[in-house]
Order: structure tokens, then sequence, then C-alpha cells
């Protein structure tokens, strides 16, 4: 959870403003304030009924959800209330997962509208609440997941895998085979990815992706670097062509790195890449640990070599970076030997 930018009394105090920008502030801030005073992150389950004040921001969020009010404000005040672990949620934001329009308002409510419930769900399961609850907001979710709006196809299915985790397996992988949209097809396999670690029928359709045409589009990065989460080998080809890449090499660094050992061929460009002494320093420490992680020799290692000779690199945070990477190693060396 964000740290507030407004104390709760200036967040309610604002919230009745003439201004609607300053409404829109007291919006954001009312349900994090009221934790933040509470000294407790959300979500949180009836967190309001824990703090004298929490009656006036329930209904100061609940009097913005009102139709009448701005979009912006709407889809804030729903998020705030998710927040706070309000079930009152649901039934203020029930029809706006089904808005047709594709407008910039509506399709803000039905984002707000997912994002509330995966964070009144999370709220539900630390405390452990009605059972019936948590059914009805994981059905919204799945819901969106097969909406007609793309946009709300997106946030359902990252908020899906937050809600249930490796559970939801089955019902992305459905979901990646039928989509077409290119948008939601990503947001699918980066939801894919946030499982811990995706199991063998989500990396079967992350191998089918690589293997068809959208394999060097940003889709084909995703599901190679899922597949590396899950230690799948056949992520490496496609890994290291996105080390030319300058935006995409440092993820692809840290994939290869957990990988481990390769042949020499795909040793090779990881080499020439950590021994560019023009490139920012940061990445050939990845690239230096990710030798260290794919050369199964430690003796003449030039991983090591390089980390070695970045120990004295000038600035802090380089030397910092060198540190963990040393660190890591040792670790999974000691790991090794168990």
């Amino acid at each position: 959870m964000l740290a507030p930018e407004l104390t709760l009394e200036a967040a309610l105090r604002d919230v009745g403003s003439r201004k609607e920008q300053y409404r829109y502030h007291a919006a954001e801030n009312l349900a994090r304030a009221l934790l933040h005073e509470l000294g407790k992150p959300g979500p949180r389950w009836h967190a309001a009924a824990e703090h004298p004040r929490g009656p006036a921001v329930l209904a100061a969020l609940c009097d913005l959800c009102d139709e009448r009010e701005p979009a912006v404000l709407r889809g804030t005040a729903a998020v705030g209330l998710g927040l706070l672990g309000e079930p009152v949620v649901l039934e203020l934001t029930a029809g706006w997962i089904e808005l047709p329009d594709d407008g910039e308002d509506q399709a803000f409510l039905r984002e707000s509208a997912v994002m509330a419930a995966a964070r009144l769900y999370r709220a539900a399961v630390e405390a452990e609440a009605d059972p019936a609850v948590r059914q009805q907001i994981r059905a919204r979710v799945e819901a969106a997941l097969r909406a007609e709006a793309p946009d709300l196809r997106y946030q359902g299915a990252l908020a899906l895998v937050e809600l249930a985790g490796n559970d939801t397996e089955a019902l992305l992988v459905e979901a990646l085979r039928r989509e077409e949209h290119p948008a939601v097809r990503e947001g699918l396999v980066q939801a894919i990815a946030h499982l811990d670690p995706p199991g063998s029928q989500a990396c079967d359709a992350l191998e089918d992706l690589l293997a068809g045409p959208d394999a060097q589009e940003g889709i084909g990065l995703e599901a190679a670097l899922a597949l590396a989460a899950a230690r799948r080998t056949s992520a490496r080809p496609r890994l290291l062509q996105a080390l030319p890449v300058r935006g995409h090499r440092d993820r692809a660094l840290e994939a290869l790195a957990v990988l481990g050992a390769a042949s020499p061929a795909e040793i090779e460009p990881v080499l020439r890449l950590a021994e560019r002494w023009w490139l920012p320093s940061i990445t050939r420490v990845r690239a230096a640990y990710a030798l260290c992680r794919m050369t199964a020799s430690r003796e003449g290692n030039p991983g090591q070599r390089l980390l070695r000779r970045l120990h004295w690199h000038p600035r802090p945070a380089v030397r910092e970076a060198v540190r963990d990477a040393e660190t890591n190693l040792e670790l999974l060396a000691a790991r090794e030997r168990e």
C-alpha cells in the first residue's frame, strides 16, 4: 500500500471541496490515510470499524460512488472501499462490469470494479471472512475474464491470479488459447508469469506461443520470462535473442541466470555483453552474474573475474549490486553442497 499524501482530516475536508482536483486527491487518500493512522497495511477487512473517523470515511467514499459523480471519482472511491474491506462496494459497482461503452470513463469504471473486488478479496482471505463473499468476488472477476471489453479481460486476468494464485492456471490457459486481442494476450502471459511457478499446463501453452508467429513480439519475451521462472530451458533461445535490445536485456539476463548451466555457444553472447565497458555498469553486473550461473565450472569462470573487477567500481550502487550477486552465488553454492 502506498503511503498517503494527505492526512485523514485533510482528506475528509477536501472531499467536500468545489474543486474536482481536490476531491479526487481526497478520494485517492481517504482509505490510505485511515489505514496509515491505524498503523496496519491494507487491504483490511472492515478497517473503518477500528477508527473513530471510520464512519465519516465510509460515508464519503460511498457518496462518491453515486452515479451523478464523475467517473474518476466513482472509480477511485470504489477502490478505496475495497482497500478498507467493505463488501458494500460489490453492490455499489454491480453494473459497472457490464458497461457497454468504449469511452474512457466507462473503461475506468470497469477496471475500478475489478480492482476493488481484488482488494476486497485479499481483505476477506486475510480475515477468513464469509466464504460466500469470497465466492461472489471470484465469480465477478472470472466474468471479467470473459467480458466483451478487451480492457476488462486484461484487468480480469491480472486480478484473477492475485485472487487465487496457482488455482487459476487452467482458467488463464484456457483464456490465452482463445484470446485474439494482442494486448490482452500479453496481459494473460504476464498473469501466468505470476504463478509460483507456472505449472505444466501453463508451460505447454507458453511453449506453443514461442513456436508460433508471435515469438519475436513482446509477448514472446514475456512467455520466455515465464518459462524461465518454471526452469524450462525452452525459454533460452528467445532470451538470447532479447540481449541486443536495450530495454529487454536486463530482464533477459536475470532469466538466463535462473536457467543455469548452458552450452559454450549460449554463453558467448552473454560474455560479449559483459565485456562491453560502455554499457551501464549494473547491466554488466547482471551479465557477470548470469555468466557465473551459466558456466558449470567455477575455476576460470569469466563471470567471477568480471565481478572481481566491478567490485572496485566508483559508484556505490554498482558495488552493492556486486555484493548482492556474490552473496547469491555463495548461497546457491552452499545449497548445492547440502
